[in-house]
């Protein structure tokens, strides 16, 4: 009976070609590496190439209003809006301090038509472009008829799996010599304990970098970069500043996604961004230290927002900062595809493995999360 031996395990011909699991290595590799599985491990197998999930949300409570650069008066009373879902037929606005009641709406050209200075308020003299209007309350009359009632399109979102490979292949001469510096370890674990980091590395950088793809027998995923396009802040070649990452967790503040109380914020930044973090105001910082040494290493960013704990990413690209829940990602493998190796034996005169695995980034709620992108590196 053929019998190979490597890393303390020995491989019979009868166990060629079963797969080992491995994804209990892949989650004991290096945080640095692999922080997507560090932090996130893997979810609940799906059943179907195609993943698919089925995303809703609240009305929005408030928009800005569009002047086309100019300001309306205390006259006006057609008033054109980024959006007009927020707000219902004999409801109540308020922009400023002013309260107004809306008699109509005007999808088409999202214009809403008002009563000004509803319950005896002061009208507000000049509105300028952006102004944010909010919607209030409806207005409440006794004996009413119901109303027509509000609706949010449920959306179906979809991923597609990706495939992760790398193969292992040893002579039997290179097993059979001692090899320089590789502990208990032979050549052939040598090289799985490598191919396990590569697959580990496939992944992550999909996670990121990922755009949806398919042609029939090669899936891409699509990655969180391409997922996010709600909260997008361009930068202009400027240093991150306390400011603008206050000013990106606001815009998800206004969606709701902070109040839901089951939120679990991170800030994941590439090396190039990691400095600048620990540069940020030094009068934001408090740390306690006992011995002679200087400068200063920030994990954790305080904010009105929330706390968040910083995380780095090599993916990521050198100019951008992303503002994650890591409660509304998971990273989830295809039935009986887990990751796993499997010993093909001998081919020759080698011995020959392969590692694989096959997985999909579930993103919910994209308008939950943020990005910051043309930030300066250097």
């Amino acid at each position: 009976m053929a019998v190979t031996t490597y890393g303390g395990m020995t491989y019979t011909q009868h166990q060629v070609g079963i797969k080992e699991s491995i994804v209990d290595e892949l989650l004991l590799l290096d945080p640095r590496t692999t922080p997507f599985l560090s932090l996130l491990g893997f979810g609940e197998p799906i059943t179907n190439i195609k993943h698919e999930w089925i995303e809703d949300e609240m009305w929005p409570q408030q928009t800005l209003i569009n002047t086309s650069g100019g300001t309306l008066d205390d006259s006006t009373t057609s008033i054109v809006v980024d959006d007009v879902s927020p707000f219902l037929v004999n409801s109540i606005a308020k922009i400023g301090n002013e309260l107004v009641k809306i008699t109509a709406i005007d999808e088409s050209t999202k214009t809403l038509t008002v009563v000004r200075g509803y319950a005896s308020t002061a009208k507000e003299t000049s509105i300028s472009d952006d102004t944010p209007i909010k919607f209030a309350f409806v207005e409440g009359v006794e004996g009413f008829d119901a109303r027509a009632a509000r609706a949010t399109k449920r959306e179906i979102i979809d991923n597609y799996t990706q495939i992760f490979d790398e193969s292992i292949t040893v002579t039997n001469t290179a097993l059979a010599i001692d090899q320089w510096a590789m502990g208990n370890y032979n050549q052939y674990e040598y090289n799985r304990q490598k191919a396990l980091v590569s697959v580990a590395s496939q992944l992550e950088s999909a996670i990121v970098d990922g755009i949806k793809y398919n042609n029939g027998n090669v899936r891409q995923m699509r990655g969180i970069r391409s997922f996010i396009s709600t909260n997008v802040t361009q930068a202009t070649n400027t240093d991150l500043s306390l400011t603008m990452f206050s000013e990106l967790a606001q815009k998800i503040y206004n969606t709701g996604a902070f109040k839901s109380g089951s939120a679990r914020y991170i800030i994941m930044v590439p090396p190039a961004q990691k400095t600048k973090v620990s540069a940020l105001d030094d009068s934001k910082i408090t740390i306690e230290r006992a011995d002679g040494g200087r400068g200063q290493v920030v994990d954790r960013i305080y904010t009105d927002f929330g706390v968040f704990d910083v995380v780095m990413n090599d993916n990521l690209n050198p100019d951008e900062l992303f503002l994650l829940d890591l409660n509304r990602i998971k990273i989830r493998p295809l039935r009986g595809r887990e990751f796993s190796h499997t010993f093909l034996g001998t081919k020759g005169d080698y011995q020959s493995g392969f590692i694989v695995g096959e997985y999909t980034l579930e993103f919910k709620q994209e308008k939950a999360h943020g990005r910051i992108t043309g930030l300066k590196t250097s």
